[in-house]
């Protein structure tokens, strides 16, 4: 009677347990069903456009995608309608950028014997901008940002961009300007170039 018990007890146990197991299948079953229909679609697939879409890196615009044409101009000492010099210092939240030496000598454009040097350019890291030219010829300092390969307008500065907690300021021997990259290099000037964390 008592082995009558246990079997009867089993087999209540038994249904119970597979009744719920019935109930929670369906009952994810439809949380899938109602999810699926909330995105529109098949939760367990991602199409290749989207896939790709997430995985992509957001690249920055930068200026030096389109550079100035007189970036593209190879001169040497000789014949120079223009041989002048301005220091230009770069400082980012606080440090000083250092401007590379070479900067726009024995490049991939200018390379050649006679002609290996670009219009703005750096002998040294001081920061001392030769500007050279066979023809006497305005030349913005965004000539020598694009020869560098770096980005620099109103909008920022390498990958550094204005929003609304940082801003971008250019002076002119101490005084404001707002040419940015427009900027015509002028004889013996001193520029700075400085992107910091707006005043509160």
């Amino acid at each position: 009677m008592e082995s009558d018990l246990n079997y009867i007890t089993g087999d209540i146990v038994n249904s119970e347990t597979r009744i719920w197991s019935i109930i929670t299948t369906l009952s994810l079953a439809a949380i899938l069903v109602l999810l699926a229909q909330q995105y529109g679609g098949d939760l367990f697939s991602q199409s290749a456009d989207e896939s790709s879409e997430n995985d992509e890196i957001i690249l920055l615009a930068s200026t030096a995608d389109d550079p100035d044409p007189i970036a593209q101009n190879c001169l040497d000492h000789s014949g120079l309608a223009r041989h002048d010099h301005s220091n230009l210092n770069i400082y980012i939240n606080g440090v000083e950028k250092a401007i590379p030496s070479s900067i726009g000598i024995n490049t991939e454009v200018c390379n050649q014997e006679g002609g290996n040097m670009h219009a703005v350019h750096t002998h040294d890291a001081s920061g001392r901008l030769h500007i050279e030219s066979n023809e006497d010829i305005d030349i913005p300092i965004g000539v020598f940002f694009d020869i560098w390969g770096v980005h620099f307008n109103e909008t920022g500065i390498f990958d550094y961009r204005v929003n609304s907690t940082h801003e971008l300021i250019m002076t002119i021997d101490g005084v404001a300007n707002y040419d940015f990259d427009d900027y015509l290099l002028v004889d013996g000037r001193e520029i700075a170039v400085v992107y910091q964390e707006r005043a509160v």
